[in-house]
């Protein structure tokens, strides 16, 4: 399978440093995509919509369902969900621009998330002190990834984003059952 440098088919966007947004847009109230945001995407999860009406609109740095985001401290790519759209990214996270129809989203997910490889490129470039690491942008262009067909890879990242939803719904029942348990036990104590 062929393989190819992610600055191939993709441009990363840095977001804005806030105390320089506020002074160059003024007293404007921006919305900033943060990371409970980014969580929020990630696990699918319904999240309250918030009145996006001042944010930046004509800026690119705000979101529109379907955009790929990476939280920079994590190392952690997620597509943008409808409860995010008009956000602007702040300096913790990178937007993805895809220059071409040749790397599905979905399919970019799993390979920035999940693939073994792209892992290890990955910790391999880790800069920084203390607890946050970050990966340089032009490090994230030189990530090598294989190159499926285009099917192939919508079909992988179908099956990537079905399981994240999966994973997330499991660990929800299991956290339900776990908080079920330990109030039938607790009552059960009491009683004795």
């Amino acid at each position: 399978m062929e393989k190819k440098g992610l600055k191939e088919f993709v441009t990363f966007v840095q977001g804005i440093n806030p105390t320089r947004a506020q002074k160059q847009f003024g007293s404007q109230v921006i919305n900033y995509y943060d990371q409970p945001s980014f969580e929020a995407d990630y696990n699918h999860a319904d999240v309250v919509v918030e009145d996006v009406s001042n944010s930046l609109s004509q800026n690119n740095l705000s979101l529109n369902e379907g955009d790929v985001v990476i939280s920079n401290s994590l190392q952690l790519a997620t597509m943008v969900g409808k409860n995010n759209v008009g956000k602007v990214l702040s300096l913790n996270f990178t937007k993805i621009e895809f220059d071409s129809e040749q790397l599905d989203k979905r399919y970019f997910l799993f390979l920035f998330n999940a693939y073994k490889d792209v892992r290890r490129q990955k910790e391999r470039e880790l800069q920084g002190s203390g607890p946050v690491l970050r990966i340089p942008l032009r490090a994230l262009g030189e990530i090598i990834v294989p190159v499926a067909p285009i099917e192939e890879q919508r079909k992988i990242g179908a099956i990537y984003v079905e399981t994240l939803k999966l994973q997330n719904r499991l660990n929800k029942y299991g956290d339900l059952i776990e908080q079920f348990t330990g109030s039938i036990i607790e009552e059960t104590l009491k009683g004795n």
